[in-house]
């Protein structure tokens, strides 16, 4: 409900003699009001844990550089996720369903607050510690930890077996997503701090574990997973690498074999594979052998990829590929779905229907796998993984694993909180973890406790499409401040008080005044609860008058 209306009341003649010291109606109350700080929903979505309501009021307040110190404690890098994050935390916003409205736009806004603070240094580290901590791969995860590790106070060696730093940031994202000067600007800002990043020093080939150990208190690798899956097929040796593909066109050698092109995958890696290749000027056909409910890729970049014009053939699986004058022959069967196997996806099985599609070429992107020759048998499963712990430790104490080389391919935010996670657990085994205070999460806001009758009801706004000569400039623009703000009016700020004065408007007894936030008079509040009930992000819980007696 607007309370524009009351612009309209005739003005009416108000007393200002207090009636409040005639009676303390707080003697009446059996239940108090009490300010609170709750998890939003949002946060419990986001795997960093961000506080998002917080940061919002930061924005809103004009707070950049707090609202930049509360994001990077848990995501050094928002220029980066706030374009290719996969937006977990608008699944969990409470708006949709309060109101059916779309979720808040928190990527984009992420995206404007790193774009706003590119120029902010990186908070100064603790006290030295003496100790000097090596990282090996500066991918999302190795960079991660080496902020969070340099923070804490140690010395921190990144190394990198290629000329740039930033791993699949820099070699495996295209720029029309992710602009390399981005990431470049995110590499300067950690040499910043301190941190010592040498590049085209590759483990196992210029130094190894061995050395490593020998001379660092303990060592995170993050080398990734840059390897492609094999596929076994007759004729193999005519694919081509998706990420090689990738890697070379972030170099500036796109080299397109022709004009009909095949990418054998549904995953993230073949959605930026078919798509690059569309930017080159190709027709691109997506073969993928199970249906698009089943299909690995966020659902996002499936979408882009139809925008883009790529073609996706469903339950077609190749089996062989033959070369001749006119190209490539590639072999494909017809799939039928059946029962779900241990993915929890519907097993593709063979009808024994196939049929011929010539190509010029065809790019593998079946998934990716991590080199562990640099890693000693002990520390490997009989499977042939790396045997990690969730904090990734390993079987050798000095030894730490992150990122994709310890889970596979995932997420960039999946990255950087396994290197987040992992600079605790070394600080914890080297004897600093009290410089990482634990925040536990409580219960999210349930969207029934929300009220949304005062907030702004208008369209979400999302980072908007450019058109650009290149094909290869960044695809999306950065919100305007006005946008952003305009955004954030549409947030309830659940489990957080936004200084709305909801609370102090609606106050029957005019028990609550402001100080930087609600101040309650408990001589007066006779805890009726109104503004409990008409806080929009259920910041306010009432408490029994017991607990606080026996508290």
């Amino acid at each position: 409900m607007s309370l524009e209306h009351v612009d309209d009341y005739p003005e009416i003649p108000v007393s200002l003699a207090s009636t409040r010291t005639m009676l303390k109606t707080g003697a009446w109350r059996s239940v108090r009001p009490v300010l609170t700080e709750r998890t939003a929903p949002c946060t419990t979505g986001c795997p960093a844990g961000l506080g998002v309501p917080a940061y919002l009021d930061d924005i809103t307040a004009g707070r950049l550089d707090r609202a930049f110190l509360s994001l990077t404690a848990r995501n050094p890098f928002p220029r980066i996720t706030g374009r290719v994050c996969p937006h977990l935390c608008e699944d969990g916003c409470n708006l949709p369903i309060r109101t059916g409205d779309a979720a808040v736009s928190i990527r984009s806004i992420e995206r404007w607050l790193g774009d706003q603070t590119a120029d902010v240094a990186h908070p100064q580290p603790n006290p030295p510690t003496g100790k000097h901590v090596a990282v090996v791969g500066s991918g999302p995860a190795g960079l991660s930890a080496a902020y969070y590790l340099r923070r804490s106070g140690h010395e921190v060696t990144v190394y990198e077996r290629r000329a740039e730093a930033g791993g699949v940031l820099r070699y495996g994202i295209p720029d029309y997503r992710l602009p390399a000067p981005i990431v470049a600007s995110e590499v300067a800002r950690l040499r910043n701090m301190g941190i010592d990043i040498r590049t085209g020093v590759a483990l196992g080939a210029d130094v190894t574990l061995a050395d490593l150990e020998a001379t660092h208190a303990a060592v995170f690798i993050a080398t990734g997973a840059w390897q492609e899956r094999p596929l076994e097929i007759d004729g193999a040796e005519l694919l081509e690498s998706g990420l090689a593909f990738l890697e070379s066109v972030n170099q500036g050698e796109a080299r397109v074999p022709g004009p009909h092109c095949a990418v054998i995958g549904a995953g993230n890696t073949a959605m930026d594979v078919a798509r690059v290749l569309r930017r080159l000027g190709a027709d691109v056909t997506v073969l993928y052998r199970r249906t698009a409910a089943e299909m690995p890729a966020i659902r996002e970049e499936y979408e882009e990829a139809l925008g883009d014009g790529v073609t996706f053939e469903w339950l077609t699986n190749p089996t062989a590929i033959d070369k001749n004058p006119a190209g490539l022959t590639v072999t494909v069967e017809t799939m039928r779905l059946g029962e779900p196997d241990e993915s929890g996806r519907r097993r593709p099985i063979p009808t024994g229907e196939t049929r011929d599609v010539r190509f010029d070429g065809v790019f593998a992107a079946t998934g990716e796998t991590a080199d562990l020759s640099p890693f000693p048998p002990f520390m490997q499963t009989r499977a042939g993984n790396l045997d990690v712990r969730p904090d990734g430790a390993t079987r050798d104490p000095l030894v730490f694993v992150g990122g994709d080389l310890a889970t596979g391919p995932a997420t960039v935010i999946d990255a950087i909180v396994a290197g987040r996670r992992a600079a605790r657990a070394i600080d914890h085994q080297l004897g600093f973890d009290a410089r990482w205070p634990m925040d536990e999460l409580s219960e999210p806001v349930a969207a029934a406790e929300t009220n949304p009758t005062y907030i702004t009801r208008r369209a979400r706004t999302d980072s908007p499409p450019v058109a650009t000569v290149d094909p290869f400039d960044e695809e999306t623009r950065t919100l305007t401040t006005g946008e952003v703000l305009g955004e954030i009016e549409r947030c309830m700020s659940c489990g957080h008080c936004n200084a709305c004065r909801t609370c102090f408007v609606f106050c029957p007894d005019g028990a609550i005044t402001w100080d930087e936030g609600p101040v309650i008079d408990h001589e007066f509040c006779k805890g009726c609860g109104i503004c409990v009930v008409e806080c929009p992000g259920h910041a306010m819980i009432l408490i029994n008058e017991r607990e606080v007696s026996h508290a």
